[in-house]
Parts: C-alpha cells; structure tokens; sequence
C-alpha cells in the first residue's frame, strides 16, 4: 500500500514537471506572438493576465484530476521546477530559432513587396504629374476667377457712379 501511494505520488510529481513545462511552452508562444506582431504595453498585461489565469486553471484542473484534490506543496514544486528547466535548456534553443525564422520571415516578406512597391510608383509618376497640371490649372482658374470679380465690382461701381449722376443731374433740373 505505501509503494503504491509513494508511486502515484511520484507520478503527480512527474506530471507536474510536465505541467511546468507545458507552462513553458504556452508562454514561448505567447513571447513568439509578440515578436510577430508588436504590443501596446496594456495589450502585455492582458496577455499576462490571460496567460496566468489559464495556466493556473489546468494546473489546478490536473492537479484534481490526478490527485482528488489533494494539493500538495510538491506539487508546486515539480510545475516551477518544470518550467525552469524548460526555460534554461529548450527555451533558449526554441526562442533563437524563432528569432532566425521572424528574421527571414520579414526579409522574404521585404523581397516579395519590392515588385509592388515598384510598381506603386511607377503609378504614382503620373499622378503626380496629374496632380502638377491639377494645381496649375487651379492657380489659373482661381486668378481668373479674382479678375472677373473685380471686373463685376467695377462695373457694379461704374453703374452705381452712372446712377448717382443720373440723380444729380436730375435734382439740378428741377
């Protein structure tokens, strides 16, 4: 009886050990996301937040399903020395290649937009020169937009300064 007790307790310490590492790689793949795609710092914090919750849930949700609820300070134990020693051995390893692949990654993705960013401008020179002829003809329209304006105010005046010699002219007659 106490050899069976002793080995089911080695085999939740065990399975700890692997719930650490577990742990471990969850949070490689939350760091890779982030190197993927850049993070507000609140965004880090969420993720953070979401990580712990969720990781604490299936440590708890094992830890009741292979010991009846039964927790164990061992047993925290075995989940932090899991994950430290993913993190100092497989961590390193996965975490470089990663970054080697995010490297090229992003240095294909520059390759593959060259054509493209080509090609915008070569579409871009004439709509630039469009946009050129745009404004000219815009100084233009506006200018001689001024110059009728001033002609109608001059006429308005010269009909209005005709008006008032009418009037004079007028007044004096009688």
């Amino acid at each position: 009886m106490d050899n069976q007790l002793v080995s089911e307790q080695a085999l939740l310490f065990f399975e700890c050990l692997r719930i650490g590492v577990l742990m471990g790689v969850i949070y490689d793949v939350l760091r890779i996301f982030r190197k993927v795609i850049k993070h507000f710092d609140i965004m880090v914090h969420i993720e953070d937040l979401l990580y712990w919750v969720t990781c604490s849930c299936i440590a708890f949700s094992i830890l009741y399903m292979h010991n009846y609820a039964n927790i164990r300070i061992f047993a925290f134990f075995g989940i932090v020395l899991g994950a430290s020693f993913y993190f100092l051995t497989f961590s390193v390893f996965l975490m470089s290649i990663s970054d080697q692949l995010i490297a090229w990654g992003k240095a294909v993705i520059r390759m593959l937009l060259i054509p493209i960013k080509w090609t915008i401008s070569l579409l871009l020179i004439p709509l630039g020169i469009i946009n050129d002829l745009l404004i000219k003809y815009n100084i233009v329209r506006r200018d001689h937009v001024r110059y009728l304006k001033r002609q109608l105010v001059l006429k308005h005046a010269d009909v209005r300064t005709e008006i008032n010699i009418a009037k004079k002219s007028f007044s004096q007659k009688k």
